[in-house]
């Protein structure tokens, strides 16, 4: 009997098969997920903001490791490596488990809003609009869902910063990934967080559709 022994499958591998398997599903979940109820309901952004994590993955595993590359002073195949597995955990958990806490916070805000008195009503209604983000309230406006998104960079960020640098601690000393989180996090999210407040603006004024 031929025994046929199968490679192994190297770490960086694994997490370039399990981004596409999940970008994949969370994109197909976008398109079956019915557009009745998410006209009643609203919109729970993960099912946007996930998937769209998962299209910027490469772009930004390649921009992080530029960072890597740079900050650390790390060879080219190492730090696409570190910044592969880091950006891996942070999109793969991060993202979800972030959503799911300030969904609760969400909730938990909105129900305290009946015992505030009429007079400071208003003002308590303005002032939880940010945490409308993580579900946002059935609207026909589209710049809300852009505003929404460069809102969740925000704790998004956070996330990252701390689930990457535990990630990159493994690889390198843990005070040089976290410098290494903070300023490649500041740069990839940044950078959404600045395109999705233009195009909420732009959306708002009525410069695009």
């Amino acid at each position: 009997m031929t025994i046929h022994w199968r490679p192994m499958l190297r770490p960086e591998d694994a997490c370039r098969r399990l981004a596409a398997a999940l970008g994949i599903s969370a994109g197909a979940a976008i398109v079956l997920w019915p557009k009745a109820a998410l006209a009643n309901a609203g919109i729970p952004m993960i099912v946007l903001a996930w998937p769209a994590s998962w299209i910027a993955f490469v772009p930004v595993v390649l921009v992080e490791a530029a960072v890597a590359r740079r900050v650390l002073a790390l060879p080219t195949r190492q730090a696409i490596k570190l910044s592969l597995a880091a950006n891996a955990w942070s999109t793969l958990a991060g993202i979800p488990i972030t959503w799911a806490l300030l969904m609760c916070l969400e909730m938990l805000a909105w129900s305290m809003l009946p015992m505030v008195g009429r007079e400071l009503e208003t003002v308590a209604t303005s002032l939880l609009i940010p945490f409308s983000a993580p579900w946002i309230p059935s609207v026909g406006e589209r710049w809300i869902v852009f505003a929404a998104g460069a809102f969740l960079c925000v704790p998004f960020f956070f996330a990252s910063v701390w689930i990457e640098a535990r990630s990159a601690g493994r690889r390198v000393p843990a005070a040089d990934a976290r410098r290494w989180a903070k300023r490649a996090n500041a740069v990839t999210y940044g950078f959404f967080l600045v395109v999705l407040a233009l195009v909420a603006w732009a959306s708002h004024a009525g410069i695009v559709g």
